[in-house]
């Protein structure tokens, strides 16, 4: 006996109820497509109490594979859209926020004797204001420029950093971790220029 697979209707999704699917067969697939992404024509048949062979034809004759994959990726789209519709609220919120805060910080800098208010201060200030309106924005916040060969370089510089000697390793990170410290100090306004 040859089997021919339904066809499926152009103006239905193909999860719903096809023409000529019987009710039982829906409610089989609808079995089949709600265990999930991890879905197997095993569970199917030991949800349905029915032998595998037999689910095994009911899928391959109802188009399940296609239908549940049709009806994932219809998952898909409706979750990048619902979380897409929270980060624009959020955003929102957020935009809210940083005016209101801009605000504040704009009304205290009218008020503020420049000698209550360090340089590092004010920097750091205007800093996280401005890195927070490029970030809502959707401005970048960094600049990464790559030279060279354009191999990644990242990458060459542990290939170079792993032929030095140990000695010579010590003094490389040592130089990074005063590098590292000396930024630190400038961005919590205790470095030296303004002792």
């Amino acid at each position: 006996m040859t089997r021919t697979p339904i066809t499926l209707a152009p103006d239905l999704d193909p999860w719903e109820r096809q023409p000529g699917e019987t009710p039982k067969k829906h409610g089989q697939f609808v079995t089949y497509r709600d265990i999930g992404r991890t879905r197997t024509l095993t569970e199917a048949a030991q949800r349905l109490t029915l032998a595998y062979g037999h689910v095994r034809n009911l899928a391959a004759d109802g188009r399940w594979r296609e239908r549940v994959d049709a009806y994932d990726r219809h998952l898909d789209v409706q979750y990048q859209a619902m979380w897409l519709e929270e980060r624009r609220k959020a955003a929102e919120n957020d935009a809210k926020v940083l005016g209101a805060s801009i605000g504040v910080l704009v009304q205290r800098l009218r008020t503020l004797r420049p000698e209550e208010l360090s340089t590092g201060d004010f920097i750091r200030l205007m800093d996280v204001a401005m890195r927070h309106r490029r970030v809502l924005f959707g401005d970048p916040t960094e600049t990464i420029v790559l030279a060279g060969d354009g191999a990644n370089p990242l990458a060459q510089q542990f290939a170079e950093f792993a032929q030095l000697t140990p000695e010579a390793r010590h003094q490389r990170l040592a130089a990074l971790s005063a590098s590292v410290n000396r930024r630190l100090k400038a961005v919590d306004g205790t470095d030296d220029d303004e002792e």
